[in-house]
């Protein structure tokens, strides 16, 4: 069995399904743990990412405490950003809400990274309060 599994939002009933993708005849289904095939919205697809200790799925969202230990502060001006796949390093990195900067999972310890939500079920974490 393979090791890597990916998520999707059931078409049926809106819930989050887990295991392995299936593509084809133009549909995109997972397939869970019981073998049990389920359409998912290819929207909301997105594969599972282990970061040493930490587990997270592409499209979540993380706040991150950061820790910057640069004489001139934090660089990094932002504790909001979504984890997204990045073609020309082959490798999921963290998109800055902010600047929209791309950041290596390396910039950060993964002890002050902390997984608020995702793009499809909590798009409102993105943006400040009232907004």
């Amino acid at each position: 069995m393979r090791d890597i599994k990916f998520r999707g939002k059931r078409l049926d009933i809106s819930e989050w399904v887990f295991g392995d993708i299936w593509q084809h005849n133009g549909r995109v289904d997972i397939v869970d743990h019981r073998a049990q095939s389920h359409p998912v919205d290819p929207e909301t697809v997105g594969q599972f990412v282990k970061y040493y200790g930490l587990e997270f799925y592409d499209c979540d969202i993380m706040f991150i405490a950061c820790d910057c230990d640069s004489e001139y502060g934090c660089t990094h001006n932002d504790s909001k950003y979504m984890v997204v796949w990045n073609k020309e390093t082959a490798g999921y990195v963290l998109k800055s809400h902010s600047t929209g900067r791309l950041h290596s999972l390396d910039e950060f310890g993964e002890e002050n990274m902390h997984i608020a939500g995702n793009i499809h079920d909590n798009p409102e974490l993105l943006h400040p309060q009232g907004e």
